[in-house]
């Protein structure tokens, strides 16, 4: 498969949640260079994030942070990596004892893996 690079996967996931939920408002950013956040909004109400993670870019010391403080607020946080990463971000999430997150590769979703920034 081609690689694709993380802004390309930002518009391809958007798309695909639109799909699914037309009404979804989705702000969306790149954060740091190497990751990338989508806000979803539904109606003006906050209903949750996805976290669109490169090869290294899960691996920053607040990521886990970052993943557990939105869940725990009760919203939905989707989590997506690549495949090669999937064993290590799973392992480090449930060394938390606790699974409040979906995590995605960009396989699962049908996008093709992103280019590690």
């Amino acid at each position: 498969m081609a690689q694709i690079d993380l802004e390309d996967a930002i518009e391809l996931r958007v798309e695909m949640l639109l799909e699914k939920r037309s009404a979804l408002e989705i702000d969306r950013s790149i954060q740091e260079g190497d990751w990338a956040l989508l806000t979803l909004s539904e109606g003006g109400r906050l209903v949750g994030f996805e976290f669109l993670e490169t090869e290294n870019s899960w691996t920053r010391p607040d990521a886990l942070l970052q993943y557990y403080e939105a869940a725990n607020d009760g919203f939905y946080v989707g989590i997506i990596v690549p495949s090669s990463a999937l064993d290590d971000l799973t392992e480090l999430v449930f060394s938390m004892g606790e699974y409040p997150v979906t995590i995605l590769t960009y396989d699962d979703i049908g996008i093709e893996e992103l280019i590690t920034v």
